[in-house]
């Protein structure tokens, strides 16, 4: 039996590994490893993965370079023998030194791997990052969420050793990280990148001009920036003119409360924009006008008086419409969320002023349950438009009767529902009942009367006969 030299080399490695805790865990069916990080000092646990197409490293710290030195040759040679690429390599409640970060690069340079991630994660110490230059990892998005370290950005000189890994760099997530700014020469070296992801930091509006100075960030297409301290829209409009691939826009969770009246024209590009929970009373400014999906979710909106001609989704959950808006200017509508809104009630009328509108959701409404509201829901699903989340999330919020219970459970009889006409109707009945019973009477009294007279006049004859 010929013996492969993949196997000799582990025998080898194995037989001179020290056994430390812990052991990986593999999903055969998703292809999914989970390990503590120890593991990475444990060949045998790593081979135990060698089928994995994503890994997770949870718990534990490598601070001391000596800690994971020592296994450097073994584990570039089992890294070496994935031949597969990785879709996610995640480190989640770590401490680890950037040193660890530099060599566990150099070890997986060889593989493809789409996503590496950290998550709740502490670093500490500064690296170099020479090598980098001469061997680059394959690495095409780089998420960190929820870290602390010295801050990356605040060195000039590390960038470009970092070479062309940063410049094919396709995705960057920096989330909940306390990021105040990124200087201009750190944008500079993101040539590839199509997808920014800086939310949950503390960046505002005197950051945006560095951020996104001239030449930075040029193939840029999707940017998200929720949940900043940005305050003036004008600005970020301003500031993202030279975006022309921009398609995507999230600048949700920010006070834009203030804004004032701007007549910033929008990139034509921009088919995405989230505003959503921006603390909107109205709308006195320009929006994308090639715009296809608008989020105006969790704001002050009662009137909305917009013009998008090619507007296919609009998202106005959670705000203060008493009534279906009917005064914006949505040719191409197709879908219409007001869930949360004040609305009582559904009309049929309203809804078709929108040609095209194909759904509409409609839930968590204070609903006044009523003969109109069934008619109305009947007469909606007559013409085949999509009620979302029906029945499960429309309840009734008064009269007090029905309260709580489910509008599709609310059974009003026909008496019920034409009470006025039951009314009006039972007053009719009585009425003629009346004029019939005075009628008869009238009719009685003159027939007795007459009879009473014919039986003197007769009594009379008979009187004057016998004289």
């Amino acid at each position: 039996m010929k013996i492969s030299q993949s196997f000799l080399f582990l025998l080898c490695i194995t037989q001179r590994m020290p056994w430390v805790g812990g052991d990986c865990l593999y999903n055969a069916v998703l292809r999914y490893c989970s390990c503590s990080l120890v593991d990475l000092t444990n060949i045998v646990s790593i081979v135990s993965c060698i089928q994995a197409s994503s890994f997770e490293f949870q718990g534990g710290s490598f601070i001391d370079t000596q800690d994971y030195i020592l296994y450097n040759v073994e584990m570039e040679q089992v890294l070496a023998m994935i031949r597969i690429p990785l879709t996610k390599v995640t480190f989640v409640n770590v401490v680890l030194s950037e040193e660890f970060l530099s060599t566990f690069l150099k070890w997986v340079y060889r593989i493809p791997i789409e996503v590496l991630a950290f998550e709740n994660t502490k670093f500490v110490g500064q690296p170099s990052w020479l090598y980098i230059s001469e061997s680059p990892p394959r690495i095409s998005s780089l998420r960190f969420i929820n870290i602390s370290s010295y801050p990356l950005f605040d060195r000039p000189a590390t960038f470009p050793a970092l070479g062309s890994w940063i410049y094919k760099l396709e995705e960057l997530t920096m989330k909940k990280s306390n990021l105040k700014s990124i200087p201009c020469n750190a944008s500079l070296h993101f040539k590839d990148l199509t997808s920014l992801d800086l939310s949950e930091n503390l960046l505002d509006d005197h950051d945006i001009f560095s951020l996104f100075c001239p030449d930075a960030f040029p193939m840029l297409k999707t940017l998200i920036l929720r949940h900043n301290n940005f305050v003036n829209l004008d600005t970020i409009c301003q500031t993202l003119k030279k975006y022309n691939q921009l398609v995507q826009l999230d600048l949700s969770q920010n006070n834009l409360s203030n804004v004032s009246t701007s007549f910033c024209i929008w990139k034509p590009s921009i088919l995405f924009l989230n505003l959503s929970d921006t603390g909107l009373e109205e709308i006195n400014y320009n929006l994308p006008q090639n715009c296809d999906v608008l989020d105006l979710s969790y704001n002050k909106l009662d009137y909305l008086n917009i013009s998008l001609p090619n507007l296919k989704k609009l998202y106005l959950s959670y705000n203060k419409f008493i009534t279906i808006p009917t005064t914006a200017k949505l040719p191409r509508l197709e879908m219409l969320a007001l869930d949360g809104n004040p609305i009582k009630t559904l009309q049929l009328g309203q809804l078709q002023y929108y040609k095209h509108l194909n759904s509409i959701k409609a839930d968590s409404i204070p609903y006044l349950c009523s003969c109109s509201l069934n008619h109305e829901i009947k007469e909606i699903k007559k013409t085949g438009l999509i009620l979302e989340g029906w029945p499960d999330g429309y309840t009734c919020d008064s009269p007090i009767l029905f309260q709580g219970k489910l509008v599709n459970d609310v059974n009003l009889s026909f008496f019920e529902c034409h009470k006025p006409l039951l009314t009006v109707v039972i007053c009719i009945v009585v009425l003629l009942v009346c004029i019939a019973t005075v009628i008869c009477s009238v009719k009685i009294h003159r027939r007795n009367k007459t009879r009473s007279r014919n039986m003197q006049t007769g009594n009379l004859s008979t009187v004057k006969f016998q004289s």
